[in-house]
């Protein structure tokens, strides 16, 4: 027997709602009743907020009795409340604060919502409206500190998200049929917003907070840029070279799990055949790191210049090598089989891991080649690193150059031999 269904017999239905309308009100009653003694200038709290929220249930509950008019007149009497009250306390204390009228509103429509037996769904949005609420200082403190081309960055992936994604066509073109607009557009978003959240972590979590932190972070978005930044460094500060290598190597440890969650979002199955091998190369590169940072126990600050959250012309390039890509897996696979499209994947890797992750993630929807499409990755994974490699030798310092070889060419000749003998 469902919760639900349990309660109603227990308590009956009408008691059921007045008690999760309460939960619902004592919710946001509570985070008001907080910021009203934080700032003194609030008149709705603890005690407002359940009162609003079982009135809603109330009414919506005796509609069905009496008449449907019941709520809206209701509804229309708590606005007209809340604006002579808003009208009072404007002249009065010269302020326009809506918020908390807003909260009750929204208190008023969670009721009626628990009316029509809607229980966990308002419980939900209780849940949202409580968390937007508490973070309102937090998301001061965000936009005091977010730059223009932050902004615009934003404003850009909200009219690529939903001004345009939603109208290209949903059909196939092109030979073969492997160019759909949508799909690409999809693909394209979810990179970017994927991209969004490490920059925005980066830079409020982890930038300047020191280098194995920000290492982590920044590997979410690129561990090349990584590797780039902090083998320079290295060069510059080279008795930081044991940190900058740790945070090297543990960026390239993320982008393992970071590669298997982007394939898991286009291809579920795949998760089974990558965990594995990724999970093997990723504590390679992890554990060595926690050697070296028990060795160098230093917390120097650092940044990484991860350039800008969005940017148009790189989306644009972005989708064009997915395509190109996309092209080189079907005709590597058509004209050299197998050997085809691993020589895509080193290619490929060079450059960047997520595209050719994308495109075999998609490949491997044909259960057939589920298994070769994790082992491409993972060849893929292995250009990429030695692209890394190449960073940390010839930009880094010498024991940068050193002490991330020594790692990096563990998990090239591990990745090899997993290939090798799982592929022949």
């Amino acid at each position: 027997m469902h919760t639900e269904a349990y309660l109603n017999d227990l308590i009956g239905p009408y008691m059921l709602g007045v008690l999760v309308s309460l939960a619902i009100g004592l919710m946001l009653g509570l985070e008001r009743e907080y910021d009203k003694i934080k700032d003194e200038t609030g008149f709705a709290g603890i005690r407002t907020f359940p009162i609003v929220t079982i009135l809603g249930f109330v009414l919506g509950n005796l509609s069905e009795t009496f008449s449907l008019w019941l709520p809206i007149v209701g509804f229309g009497s708590l606005i007209l409340f809340l604006g002579i009250g808003q009208v009072i306390k404007s002249r009065i204390e010269n302020t326009l604060g809506t918020t908390t009228n807003l909260a009750l509103i929204t208190s008023f429509t969670l009721g009626l919502m628990v009316s029509e037996e809607l229980y966990r769904d308002s419980v939900a949005t209780a849940v949202i409206v409580v968390t937007l609420l508490s973070l309102k200082t937090t998301f001061r403190s965000i936009i005091q500190n977010i730059t223009h081309q932050e902004l615009f960055a934003f404003i850009k992936f909200v009219i690529l998200a939903l001004l345009i994604l939603p109208f290209l066509p949903n059909i196939n073109y092109g030979a073969n049929n492997l160019l759909n607009p949508f799909e690409i557009g999809s693909i394209v978003v979810i990179v970017s917003f994927l991209n969004f959240i490490g920059y925005f972590l980066v830079k409020f979590v982890g930038s300047r907070k020191g280098i194995l932190l920000t290492a982590i972070l920044g590997g979410l978005i690129s561990s090349t840029a990584v590797a780039w930044d902090y083998a320079s460094k290295s060069k510059e500060n080279p008795h930081l070279s044991r940190e900058y290598s740790a945070g090297i190597i543990i960026a390239s440890a993320i982008m393992f799990p970071r590669l298997a969650l982007l394939a898991a979002i286009f291809n579920s199955e795949m998760i089974s055949h990558l965990v594995f091998p990724l999970t093997l190369l990723t504590l390679i590169c992890l554990i060595p790191s926690i050697l070296l940072i028990k060795k160098g126990a230093r917390k120097a600050a650092t940044e990484i210049d991860l350039g800008n959250p969005l940017d148009i012309l790189n989306a644009l390039s972005f989708a064009v090598i997915y395509v190109v890509i996309l092209y080189g897996v079907h005709y590597g696979n058509v004209y050299f089989g197998e050997s085809g499209l691993y020589y895509s994947a080193l290619i490929a890797g060079l450059a960047d891991t997520t595209a050719i992750t994308i495109s075999m993630a998609k490949f491997g929807l044909n259960g057939d080649h589920l298994q070769l499409s994790s082992l491409i990755i993972v060849a893929s994974t292995l250009s990429n690193t030695l692209v890394k490699l190449g960073i940390a030798f010839f930009r880094g310092s010498r024991a940068t150059g050193r002490l991330v070889g020594y790692i990096f060419s563990a998990v090239i000749v591990v990745g090899i031999l997993y290939i090798a003998i799982l592929g022949w």
